[in-house]
C-alpha cells in the first residue's frame, strides 16, 4: 500500500491558514505525514503552524522553514523531509475536500501515472477581488483527462492540488529553484512528461482556494503570472509559434520564432479597439460598449456557478479583467526581455 506525505509551503498565511489545517484534520483517509514549510512568515502564520504541530493528529506533523519567499525552495525542502511514496501538495491558501487524499492516491495504480491533478474550485468570498478570482482563476476542466506532453495550452496544473510519486521527484531533483514562485508547477509537469510519465487529471480531487482580497495583490499575482509564462516559453518552447485567438487557438510548427502570443485577452481588445479609433475615432465608443459586454459576460458566468452579482458588481468585474490582463501581458514583456524569448 502506497504511503502519502502532505507538503504545505506557508507566506504569511494566517488568514487562510487555519481552514487549510482544519481540512488536513478531515481527509479520509488520513495521510501518513503533514509536512509544513515557514517560507519567511511576518504575520501570525509561524504561531499558528507551531500551535498545529504541538496538538494530537492522525498523522505526524513537521514544521520546517526555508528560504524567505521561494515556494520552490520551500517544497523541495518538504520533499526532502517527507517519508510518503506518493508527495501530495497543496497550498496555505487552499482547503482539501474530506476525500481529496483517496482519490489522488487511487490513481497510482498504473505504473505509468507519475502525477495526478485534482480540480481547484475558488472561494467566491466577501470581496470583489475573492469573487473575479472564483469565476477567472485557475479555471480548469470538469471532465477527466490523460496528458503526456505540455505545451503553452495544455498540460500544466498547479501545486495547489497536485500529487507526485516520489521516485518521480527524485529523479527530476524537485523543483526548479531558480525560479521562486509561478511557472515552476507547470515547469515540473513539462519535465515529468519528457522523462517518459504521463499526468492524470481527476476534477472529483477538489480543494477550495482561498484567494486573494485586494486589487493590488491580485495584479501583483497576474504580473508574476506572465513572468512565469515567458519562463516556461523559454524553457520548454524550442520550434512553434501558438497563438490564442479570441476564438479557438493555432499552432504554426514552421514559423521562424518560437514563442507565444494571446490575442484573446481582454486588454489586447481594448488596445485594438483604442488603436482603431486613432484612423476612425467613432470607433472609440466600442471601449465602453465592449465593457458592457464584459459585464454582461461576468453576470452570466456567476449565474452559472451559481453565486450573486448585481450589473455594478459585473461592471466592476469586466474593469478588473482588463486590468489583470494587462498586468499579466506587462510580465510576458518584461519576462520576454529577461528569459530572451517570445511571450505575449
Amino acid at each position: 500500500m502506497l504511503t502519502s506525505s502532505v507538503v504545505v509551503p506557508i507566506l504569511n498565511a494566517a488568514r487562510t491558514l487555519p481552514a487549510c489545517l482544519r481540512a488536513l484534520d478531515n481527509l479520509r483517509p488520513s495521510p501518513g505525514e503533514v509536512v509544513l514549510i515557514d517560507n519567511g512568515s511576518t504575520d501570525e502564520s509561524l504561531l499558528l503552524a507551531k500551535t498545529y504541530e504541538g496538538e494530537s493528529h492522525p498523522f505526524r506533523v513537521q514544521l520546517l522553514s526555508a528560504a524567505p519567499h521561494s515556494a520552490s525552495i520551500a517544497r523541495n525542502t518538504g520533499i526532502k523531509a517527507a517519508s510518503g511514496d506518493i508527495i501530495l501538495f497543496t497550498d496555505a491558501d487552499c482547503s482539501p475536500a474530506p476525500d481529496w487524499l483517496g482519490r489522488l492516491l487511487e490513481s497510482f495504480d498504473d505504473p505509468k501515472i507519475g502525477a495526478v491533478a485534482g480540480r481547484v474550485s475558488g472561494d467566491p468570498g466577501s470581496t470583489l477581488p475573492e469573487l473575479f478570482s472564483m469565476l477567472y482563476t485557475l479555471r480548469l476542466p470538469k471532465e477527466a483527462s490523460l496528458h503526456d506532453h505540455w505545451t503553452p495550452l495544455q498540460g500544466g496544473y498547479p501545486t495547489a492540488n497536485l500529487a507526485v510519486r516520489r521516485t518521480v521527484l527524485e529523479r527530476l531533483q524537485g523543483f526548479d529553484e531558480s525560479v521562486a514562485i509561478y511557472g515552476e508547477d507547470y515547469d515540473l509537469c513539462a519535465r515529468l512528461y519528457a522523462a517518459g510519465w504521463r499526468l492524470l487529471y481527476r476534477p472529483e480531487a477538489q480543494v477550495i482556494h482561498h484567494h486573494r482580497t485586494t486589487w493590488r495583490a491580485i495584479l501583483r499575482q497576474a504580473y508574476g503570472f506572465g513572468l512565469g509564462q515567458a519562463y516556461l516559453i523559454h524553457k520548454h518552447v524550442t520550434r512553434g509559434l501558438w497563438v490564442d485567438l479570441p476564438q479557438g487557438s493555432a499552432t504554426w510548427s514552421r514559423a521562424p520564432v518560437a514563442g507565444w502570443i494571446d490575442c484573446a485577452s481582454a486588454d489586447k481588445k481594448c488596445l485594438a479597439i483604442l488603436a482603431g479609433s486613432l484612423i476612425v475615432p467613432i470607433v472609440g465608443w466600442l471601449v465602453p460598449a465592449y465593457l458592457f459586454w464584459l459585464a454582461r459576460q461576468a453576470h452570466q458566468r456567476a449565474v452559472t456557478e451559481p453565486v450573486e452579482a448585481s450589473w455594478l458588481t459585473s461592471f466592476g468585474l469586466g474593469v478588473l479583467l482588463i486590468a489583470k490582463s494587462g498586468a499579466m501581458t506587462a510580465g510576458r514583456l518584461v519576462g520576454s526581455v529577461k528569459y530572451g524569448t517570445l511571450c505575449l
